[in-house]
């Protein structure tokens, strides 16, 4: 696929500030690529250079042809924008609006709009649902209203290239989805490229072929939402405690914040957990926001717990699903117990694979454990919950009755550590 958008060495600086430093990437024809990035990093100045309506150093270039050479009217025949607001000093009606996307296919010497003009204009308002708006006055309208207006303006232009800035900042969850998906759709039927700027993160990774992330002017990284939504990328640049996780309804990288990074304090304790099943997902996330070190384990591969440890860069331990566990996944458990200073049993459902996780601890008599109350656990005809009896009444396990009683026990037994030491 060839390349419509090549930049080289773009640099943009305000009284010798860089706003931008040494850009170098392409999009090619018909890709939906999205611009993320934290508030000040640049996005809004990038796509008014990549626009030609700033004065900026390096190269870009449309089409293979430097932006620059075009006049406004050519570039107006490739490129449409939808910003984020648009003003208006004098109160056009909508329909006056949307046909301004024609103005540069229009003659101006005989002001004759084509048929084709008029069948774009009318397309336009259908696939936006304004065409019921069109005699309201653009003033009168609220602010989805008018973001659905600029936006059918910009496909009346009909242009090989959109440009949107930010275009859901303004809009209820339901029509935010309805402009993407329109967005979305006209660049999967008709081959229009779209680069746009994205402040939903979930909303972009499920809709981008690629993903420009910047911050601090520089590009952290260009590539599938796949590969650029990663911990370490989004944490950093976000300064947020965050989870990453595959949407398996939707088939695509979600992201889950949790709170603003508050200089908590790095925990002294390490905490094992077995898990599976998914009944340790809301135990990891919230000792990992504690800062905690962790590890899970073994749990069977695809497994939710699996993904959030993934997501989290957690260490576990994995076997193949529905088998046995391997002498080597056992022996790494192990390791990782005796590393520990607690181990949590959530209500983990037991049964012939997992039962060696519970075996195990018999070796570990003197290590703190915490068991999660589950009085349906058992489902290997009472070798589980015999196990688990044995457990109950070694001197440093605890019987947690909720998960209220789990991290209490927990924090207590960090607190006492932290004296001692």
């Amino acid at each position: 696929m060839e390349n419509i958008i090549n930049v080289e060495n773009l640099y943009y600086n305000v009284e010798n500030f860089k706003i931008l430093e040494n850009l170098n990437f392409s999009i090619k024809k018909g890709e939906f690529v999205s611009i993320i990035g934290p508030n000040g990093a640049g996005k809004t100045t990038l796509l008014k250079c990549l626009s030609d309506n700033l004065s900026y150093s390096g190269s870009v270039k449309l089409k293979e042809k430097n932006i620059k050479e075009y006049d406004k009217k050519e570039k107006a025949k490739i490129i449409s924008v939808v910003p984020q607001e648009y003003s208006l000093p004098f109160n056009f009606k909508v329909i006056d609006i949307i046909k301004m996307g024609r103005n540069p296919y229009r003659n101006i010497k005989y002001n004759k709009s084509s048929e084709n003009n008029k069948n774009l204009v009318y397309s336009a308002m259908i696939d936006t649902n304004t065409y019921e708006l069109r005699d309201r006055f653009y003033n009168s309208l609220s602010g989805g209203e008018k973001q659905r207006v600029i936006t059918a303006r910009a496909l009346a232009q009909d242009t090989d290239v959109m440009y949107l800035d930010e275009v859901t900042s303004s809009l209820d969850m339901h029509h935010e989805l309805e402009i993407i998906e329109l967005i979305y759709r006209i660049n999967r039927e008709r081959g229009k490229t779209v680069v746009s700027i994205m402040h939903d993160l979930n909303m972009a990774s499920r809709f981008s072929d690629r993903i420009l992330f910047l911050n601090n002017g520089i590009v952290v990284d260009y590539n599938t939402p796949e590969k650029v939504f990663n911990y370490d990328n989004l944490s950093k640049a976000y300064n947020m405690e965050m989870i990453i996780k595959n949407n398996k309804l939707l088939n695509y990288k979600e992201v889950i914040p949790i709170r603003v990074n508050r200089n908590i304090k790095n925990k002294t304790s390490k905490i094992h957990i077995i898990c599976g099943g998914g009944t340790g997902e809301y135990i990891i996330e919230k000792l990992y926001s504690e800062k905690y070190q962790l590890s899970c384990g073994i749990i069977h591969e695809g497994d939710s717990d699996v993904n959030v440890c993934k997501s989290l860069d957690i260490k576990y331990i994995t076997a193949r699903p529905f088998s046995e566990f391997s002498s080597k996944s056992v022996e790494e458990n192990k390791n990782e117990v005796e590393k520990s200073d607690i181990i949590v049993i959530t209500d983990v459902p037991i049964g012939k694979y997992n039962i060696s996780n519970l075996e195990i601890l018999k070796k570990f008599k003197d290590k703190k454990i915490i068991i999660l109350h589950n009085s349906d656990r058992d489902f290997i005809e009472g070798r589980a919950d015999s196990i688990i009896e044995k457990i109950k009444r070694w001197k440093g396990t605890f019987y947690a009755k909720n998960l209220d009683e789990l991290f209490k026990e927990i924090e207590d037994y960090e607190s006492l550590n932290n004296l001692q030491i």
